[in-house]
């Protein structure tokens, strides 16, 4: 089952620009229900209405404008903003910090949890273009660049193609 940080990247995910149509909650929740059924969150799927849909569709564009914050402080005005608008409450369990509240709140708050702990350097957009999709950098060094090794090796054919081209072979 994935968590509530993987959630937040499946929900920017669905915007995918090499998809047809790229947007998979254009119109309705089928897509989000699919896939957070296919992740492990059943009963979440099943208790998704689709007048949600313009709450999720705000919430992807919230936790996309985190993602693509390269400062801290514009990073913590957002979250900060949009966790009070969630109706966010934080509290501390045994097994450490845990909100309660809906899943707009949930999501806001595993990014700004991990956000808090590792930086916003670890969230990412892929560098290959044009796909825009969203990743959150668990590498030991914090180097990742694309969302998936499809996007790494399709970018390292271009790199590769432009250099042959460049010394003309």
């Amino acid at each position: 089952m994935t968590d509530d940080l993987d959630l937040a990247v499946l929900l920017l995910n669905s915007v995918d620009l090499l998809e047809d149509p790229p947007d998979r909650m254009a119109h309705d929740l089928v897509w989000w229900r699919r896939a957070l059924e296919r992740n492990g969150h059943p009963e979440l799927a099943a208790a998704q209405r689709d007048d949600d849909l313009p709450m999720l569709q705000s919430l992807r564009a919230t936790i996309r404008t985190i993602f693509e914050c390269v400062d801290a402080d514009e990073a913590r005005a957002v979250l900060n903003v949009a966790l009070l608008y969630a109706e966010a409450v934080v509290q501390v369990g045994p097994d450490g910090l845990t909100v309660s509240g809906d899943l707009r709140a949930r999501l806001l708050f595993a990014v700004a949890l991990h956000a808090a702990e590792h930086g916003v350097g670890r969230l990412g957009i892929c560098a290959s273009d044009p796909c825009r999709c969203a990743y959150v950098d668990r590498t030991r060094a914090g180097t990742r660049r694309y969302c998936c090794t499809l996007c790494n090796d399709r970018a390292a054919a271009r790199a590769y193609r432009r250099r042959r081209s460049e010394t003309g072979s």
